[in-house]
């Protein structure tokens, strides 16, 4: 019987499989990268390597990326035996509004294939998020944004999430010392209606993250994904360890990333000990 774990393995490398086989068509496709004297330069219709995984370093960074971001938790329920694979789609937009600042649009959907959790199982697609932030267009070292936020209610039903549509603030702000990116980006969330039977979208979001570039685009990360709702006044406070690295496939920069994730704290009944992330994010410089 197909369990989350093999349903993750599975979706994770048919993906990465079907991405590869896709762009080996494409002339030129040797897995290298341009050639480049310094971060930052062009050589030919890509940019260097380092300077991209240097952008995607920064949440709010001008660089249209489209990650699909593969997660495996467990130890679910009120017995703690059930699993999950989710998948996140959360494409960066950016937006130069004038000369002096830049809009960044970050919608998440989540799907979600769920296990034998207090004896159920199914599939279902969560609330959809909303995370804007309006940024100075020429913050280079000392990089902050903030702007509106907003979530739907879960789209499958109860299992996936509150029914309650949330409102509210979200928020970036980090330095960039070097090779070095050490910052934190979350929301305030307020709900503004809905049924509260599936929880609340009264939720305080923060994401403390610091990573590491390399001169030859390996990009090494810790951050949490925390969240607190304030009416259980209960917090889930997963810490990532993640590892990516910048190639190209032609002339189409990808970031590959795996890593690990360990609950330090988590809600009744929500996911606890360790965890397993892949990412595939799918980059397109200016």
């Amino acid at each position: 019987m197909d369990t989350p774990l093999r349903a993750f393995c599975r979706h994770a490398s048919v993906a990465a499989t079907c991405m590869m086989l896709a762009l080996a068509c494409a002339p030129g496709w040797a897995g290298e990268t341009p050639l480049a004297t310094s971060p930052g330069t062009v050589a030919g219709p890509a940019a260097d390597a380092n300077h991209l995984a240097d952008q995607l370093a920064n949440p709010v960074a001008k660089l249209v990326s489209v990650p699909f971001q593969f997660n495996y938790d467990g130890d679910i329920g009120e017995r703690s035996q059930g699993h999950m694979v989710s998948l996140k789609f959360q494409p960066v937009i950016p937006l130069a509004v004038n000369k002096d600042w830049n809009l960044i649009t970050r919608p998440i959907v989540t799907t979600e294939w769920q296990r034998d959790i207090d004896g159920a199982s199914g599939t279902g697609v969560g609330p959809v998020v909303i995370e804007t932030f309006f940024s100075p267009a020429d913050a280079t070292r000392t990089v902050w944004g903030v702007g509106p936020f907003l979530s739907t209610p879960s789209l499958s039903g109860n299992r996936y999430g509150t029914r309650q549509w949330g409102a509210g603030a979200s928020f970036v702000g980090m330095v960039r010392p070097g090779q070095w990116t050490i910052g934190m980006l979350g929301y305030q969330s307020w709900d503004v209606g809905g049924s509260a039977v599936a929880g609340t979208a009264n939720n305080t979001y923060w994401q403390p993250f610091v990573s590491y570039v390399t001169h030859d685009a390996w990009t090494y990360t810790l951050d949490t994904e925390s969240s607190f709702n304030w009416d259980t006044r209960r917090a889930s406070n997963p810490l990532n360890a993640i590892v990516a690295k910048l190639l190209y496939f032609g002339k189409q920069p990808v970031s590959l990333a795996v890593g690990a994730r360990y609950y330090l704290t988590s809600t009744p009944g929500g996911p606890s000990g360790w965890g397993a992330r892949a990412t595939i994010t799918f980059v397109f410089p200016e």
